[in-house]
C-alpha cells in the first residue's frame, strides 16, 4: 500500500547568506612533518584513516602482539609532529608525552575530538589474531595551553597542518624489560571548507542542492575539481542542503541548476512538483547516475571492551524478519524473535539496547527518496510483518498495516513510538556523541550507507533466508549484484524493485547475493542551456557544467566517501550519454521585455536563485521542534540557520561548532524558518501527486 501525505511538514531551515569577501582566499601549501623513526618493537600498531580526516571522525588503532612480549598499557593523543618522542623505563611515559607539556595540550584542538585514550588491555585480547582495538574521536582546529615553564604553547591540526598521533605502550621488549614505547603516526586533514579551499567560488559557480546524506561528496569533488588542470578558477559548484523533495522544487523553480535525487521526478514521489496550492512545473531535465549508495538498518556507540573502553559494534545480523518487525514497531516489535536476534549478536546482548539517548531508533523526518525506499521494501517483502504492534500501547493504531511513505511524520498510521525522526544527519550525529565513554547501547538508525559511514555506524548485514543464512551488507559486490533487480522508471532511472526479494532467499547474481536496498544517485540537470536572469546565455557556466558533469563520472569515482560505490561500465556509459544531452534542448525562456510588452502590466524579472541552506553544524543539545498529533518526535539541529552556500567557510556535517575564518572577510545574515508541525494544525500545505 501506498500512502501519499495529504499534509506537508516544513521541517527544513531556510538561511538567505549575503557574502562580501573583502579578500581572495587561496590554499596554503600543507606544512610536512618531519620524518619520525618509529623504535622496534615486539608488536605492531596500525592506524586507520590517517590521511584526509574531518573534524569529529573515528579513527580505530589496533595493537597486536604475542604472548612472549604483553602488552598491559596503552595511551593515546594528538600531539606536536616533528618531535622525536623517546622511550621510557620508568612508571611513567617520558616527559615528552607529558599532558600539558611543550608537545601534547591540556584540551583538544575541538570539542570533537578526544583528549587522551587510556586503556588496559588484557592479555587474551591483545594476543588475539585480530589484536586489541580501541577508537578515538580526532578533531580539526586550534588549542593554546601553557606549559610545565609557564610558556604558552600552540597547536594547530587542519588541511594545513598535519598532526602527530602518538601511541605510547608499556609492555615486555626483546630483553625481558617493561618500558613505554611510543608510535608515532602523521594524521593529515581535509578541509570542509571547499570554496575557499578552491580560493573562492567560480565567476560562472554552479547552483546545486541536495539531501545533506551529499555533503562529503561534494567537498570532495569540489576540492580536487577545481584543482584539475583545465579547470575553471575557483568552486566549481555552491551545493545548499535541504529535504530531497525540496531539492527538486528548487530545480523545477529554476531556482538551481542541478538537483541531486534518487528519484528525480518518478510519479510515485511527486518530488519537483511543488503542492497543491502552489503547484510546480516539471522541467526538462536529464538524468545523470553519479555513485551507487543504499538503504541501511546501522548501529551506533558500542559496547563495553577490556579495560572499560568502549568497543563499535561489529558484524551486527539481522533477518528480513527481524529488520521488518523492528523498524515497524522498535523493540515492541522484536519482541517475538528478540532472544534469535541477541543469541546471534551477542555484542548486542552484552550492552543495552538502546543507549540512553535522544535517539533510540531514528529516521530522517524530511521527505526524502530512502523514507520511501526502506517503508516500500517492507511493504513489499514482509506484508504481513509490516504493521503496527498489536499492543495496548499503540492504542487505536494497534495492529494497523503500514505503508510506503516518502515523509514519515505524516505516516498513517503514525511511527509514534516507535521511531525517533530527526531533521538533518548532525541531530543524529550529535545523540551517538553527546554519549559519555562509560555509556554503552546501540543508536539505531535508518539511514543511508554514507551517512552511516561518516557517522561511524555500523550497518547490519541482512539475510532473506528462512532458516536466517547467507547475510549480506552493502558492500561494493553485493551493491553491484542488486542493479540488474532494479526497474528503469519513465526518465530512465533506476530504482530498487522490492518484488525481486520477495522469495525466501533473495536475488544470487552469478553466485553474489544482491543486497536488498542499494539505489542509485543521480544529478538532475537541464537539458535545455543555461540563461540568466534577461535569458542571454550563460556560456561560462555551461562550460562548467560540462567540465563538472565529465569530472563527476570519470575521475571522481575514484573519489567518492565511504559508503558510496563507483558506476559501473554499464552505468558509466549511460552517464556519458546522458551528459551528452545537456544543453541541448529547446530554450524556452522569455525576456522579462516582452513579458512587459504583453500588456499584462509591469512584471518583475525573474528571481536570481535563490541561496538556501541548512548548515550540519555540531552542538550539544538537540531541539525538540515538534510533536505530531501521534507523539512522534522531531529532533532538529540548534544551528539550522548557518548558511552553508557562498560562504568562505563550511562548516562539518559531523561536528564543527565554529565558522572557520581563512583569511577572507565573510558577513552572512541569516534566517531561520522553522515551521510548526502540519498535523498541528498550524499549516494547511498540499502535496501534489507526481506529473509527467
Amino acid at each position: 500500500m501506498i500512502f501519499r501525505p495529504l499534509r506537508k511538514i516544513a521541517i527544513c531551515a531556510i538561511a538567505l547568506a549575503i557574502v562580501a569577501l573583502s579578500v581572495t582566499v587561496f590554499p596554503q601549501e600543507r606544512k610536512a612533518s618531519a620524518d619520525i623513526e618509529n623504535f622496534a618493537t615486539p608488536w605492531t600498531v596500525s592506524v586507520t584513516p590517517s590521511s584526509s580526516l574531518l573534524d569529529g571522525q573515528i579513527i580505530n588503532i589496533t595493537i597486536k602482539t604475542d604472548v612472549d612480549h604483553p602488552v598491559d598499557t596503552v595511551n593515546a593523543q594528538v600531539c606536536r609532529p616533528g618531535v622525536q618522542y623517546l622511550p621510557s623505563g620508568g612508571n611513567d611515559p617520558n616527559d615528552d608525552f607529558g599532558l600539558g607539556g611543550a608537545n601534547c595540550p591540556l584540551t583538544p584542538v575541538s570539542t570533537s575530538g578526544d583528549l587522551r585514550i587510556a586503556a588496559q588491555p588484557s592479555v587474551g585480547v591483545v594476543t588475539a589474531d585480530s589484536g586489541y582495538t580501541f577508537p578515538m574521536f580526532v578533531g580539526i582546529g586550534t588549542t593554546v595551553w601553557s606549559d610545565f615553564e609557564g610558556a604558552e604553547q600552540t597547536l594547530t591540526c587542519d588541511e594545513f597542518n598535519p598532526c602527530a598521533l602518538v601511541v605510547q605502550i608499556r609492555g615486555e621488549d626483546e630483553a625481558g624489560d617493561y618500558r613505554w614505547i611510543p608510535f608515532v603516526a602523521e594524521l593529515t586533514y581535509q578541509t570542509y571548507d571547499p570554496v575557499a579551499g578552491c580560493g573562492g567560488k567560480s565567476p560562472d559557480s554552479l547552483s546545486a542542492a541536495s539531501s545533506d546524506r551529499m555533503i562529503d561528496l561534494w567537498v570532495r569533488w569540489t576540492l580536487e575539481q577545481c584543482k584539475l588542470p583545465g579547470a575553471q578558477t575557483g568552486a566549481a559548484v555552491i551545493q545548499t542542503f535541504v529535504a530531497e523533495e525540496l531539492a527538486m522544487d528548487f530545480f523545477s523553480s529554476g531556482d538551481t541548476d542541478i538537483a541531486y535525487s534518487a528519484v528525480g521526478y518518478e510519479k510515485s514521489l511527486g518530488f519537483g512538483t511543488g503542492t497543491e496550492s502552489e503547484p510546480i512545473a516539471t522541467r526538462d531535465s536529464v538524468a545523470i547516475p553519479v555513485a551507487l549508495n543504499a538503504v541501511v538498518v546501522a548501529i551506533g556507540n558500542g559496547t563495553p571492551g577490556p579495560g572499560g573502553q568502549k568497543i563499535p559494534y561489529s558484524n551486527v545480523k539481522m533477518t528480513i524478519d527481524e529488520a521488518t518487525r523492528f523498524i515497524s514497531g522498535s523493540y515492541s516489535g522484536l519482541e517475538p524473535l528478540r532472544n534469535e536476534f541477541l543469541n546471534r549478536n551477542p555484542q548486542i546482548a552484552g550492552s543495552d539496547f538502546f543507549a540512553r539517548s535522544t535517539v533510540n531508533l531514528g529516521a530522517t523526518a524530511e521527505d526524502e527518496a530512502t523514507s520511501w525506499f526502506f517503508t516500500n521494501h517492507f511493504d513489499v517483502v514482509r506484508p504481513a510483518l509490516w504493521k503496527v504492534p498489536d499492543e495496548n500501547q499503540f492504542g487505536s493504531e494497534r495492529a494497523m498495516e503500514r505503508g510506503t511513505y516518502s515523509q514519515l511524520p505524516t505516516a498513517n498510521p503514525s511511527f509514534g513510538g516507535v521511531l525517533d525522526l530527526f531533521t538533518g544527519r548532525t541531530a543524529l550525529d550529535r545523540a551517538i556523541k553527546r554519549l559519555l565513554k562509560s555509556e554503552y547501547g546501540g543508536v539505531w538508525a535508518v539511514t543511508d550507507a554514507a551517512s552511516a559511514n561518516a557517522l561511524a555506524m555500523t550497518p547490519a548485514q541482512i539475510s532473506y533466508d528462512s532458516d536466517g543464512a547467507n547475510f549480506v551488507g552493502p558492500t561494493q559486490n553485493a551493491m553491484v549484484a542488486a542493479l540488474p533487480t532494479m526497474i528503469t522508471t519513465t526518465d530512465g532511472q533506476l530504482m530498487p524493485d522490492p518484488a525481486k526479494f520477495a522469495d525466501s532467499s533473495g536475488p544470487d547474481v552469478d553466485g553474489q547475493l544482491a543486497y536488498p536496498m542499494t539505489f542509485v544517485e543521480y544529478a538532475i540537470v537541464p537539458k535545455a542551456p543555461l540563461v540568466d536572469d534577461t535569458c542571454s546565455p550563460r556560456s561560462g557556466s555551461q562550460d562548467v557544467m560540462n567540465k563538472w558533469l565529465n569530472y563527476v563520472v570519470n575521475e571522481g569515482q575514484a573519489n567518492l566517501p565511504g559508503g558510496m560505490m563507483p558506476l559501473t561500465d554499464e552505468l558509466k556509459a549511460t552517464a556519458v550519454a546522458a551528459i551528452a544531452q545537456v544543453g541541448t534542448g529547446a530554450n524556452t525562456c522569455t525576456p522579462p521585455a516582452a513579458l512587459s510588452s504583453s500588456g499584462s502590466g509591469t512584471v518583475e524579472p525573474p528571481a536570481s536563485p535563490r541561496v538556501v541552506a541548512r548548515a550540519a553544524a555540531k552542538s550539544t543539545n538537540a531541539a525538540v521542534v515538534g510533536v505530531t498529533a501521534a507523539n512522534t518526535q522531531v529532533l532538529a539541529d540548534a544551528e539550522l540557520a548557518s548558511a552553508l552556500a557562498d560562504m568562505g567557510s563550511f562548516q562539518n556535517g559531523s561536528a564543527m561548532t565554529g565558522l572557520l575564518a581563512i583569511g577572507g572577510l565573510v558577513t552572512v545574515f541569516g534566517l531561520l524558518v522553522i515551521s510548526s508541525m502540519a498535523t498541528s494544525g498550524k499549516l494547511n500545505i498540499r502535496r501534489r501527486s507526481g506529473n509527467s
